[in-house]
């Protein structure tokens, strides 16, 4: 009897450490899964890094990363060491690459920190990208034929601010609406977004006959411009 009861207690016993070390176990895994789910990769994670471009202006950048396996981790570094928030990049994919779009890129080099996982090569080319702008509420409030000043009203709508560049243009046309010649009559600028409101003198027109306006709007990326036009008919 008292032999049979010490092997029920040595079972016991047993059974309680297996317990106890499953748990420890169980915690373990959980802490390590926990661990695994806050770990961020950042540059400082990554195994290699290298420079990816070299800006003397500010511009707008796009960067192809080109895979031959699977895409891998990356991170862009800018010229003052800080860290991109890649989850709020714009970005396109395809079947061997992801093409990341950096806006108002800042002055000096830009680099890339990365985990190559299965891939044997990554390329990284890249290139200025301009941002779409259109003319919108190209109007005027003076009834046609009847005036010196003639207000007009306009805004250049894009996807970023920054400054515009215009020209007005009075458009003459002959009998068979074809233009016949055309004259500067107005420029300035103004802040994209922003309605701009103008009065533009047609004191040297007034007497040429009715006239289209031409308004044409370009926004500069260092080398090249993008533009837009808009008409505004003022012929009787």
């Amino acid at each position: 009897m008292n032999a049979r009861k010490n092997n029920k207690e040595k079972d016991s016993t047993k059974v309680r450490h297996l317990v106890i070390m499953a748990s420890v176990v169980a915690a373990v895994a959980v802490g390590m899964v926990l661990l695994a789910g806050m770990s961020k990769p950042n540059a400082s994670t990554l195994p290699k890094i290298r420079d990816v471009f070299t800006l003397y202006n500010t511009y707008n950048m796009t960067v192809v990363v080109v895979f031959d396996e699977e895409p891998p981790v990356i991170q862009f570094i800018t010229p003052d060491g800080s860290m991109v928030e890649m989850e709020t990049l714009r970005y396109r994919t395809g079947s061997n690459f992801i093409q990341y779009f950096l806006p108002n890129a800042m002055p000096g080099v830009w680099q890339m920190a990365y985990d190559p996982l299965s891939n044997y090569e990554i390329a990284t080319p890249y290139s200025v990208y301009m941002e779409h702008i259109f003319i919108s509420d190209f109007t005027s409030d003076t009834p046609q034929g009847n005036y010196e000043g003639l207000p007009l009203s306009f805004e250049v709508s894009a996807d970023n601010g920054g400054e515009f560049v215009y020209v007005i243009h009075a458009v003459f046309t002959d009998a068979d609406n074809n233009i016949a010649y055309e004259i500067v009559v107005g420029s300035g600028r103004g802040e994209l977004n922003d309605m701009h409101s103008i009065e533009l003198d047609t004191q040297p027109i007034r007497n040429m006959g009715g006239f289209m306006l031409r308004l044409t709007v370009s926004v500069q990326h260092g080398q090249a411009a993008i533009r837009d036009s808009a008409w505004l008919d003022l012929r009787l």
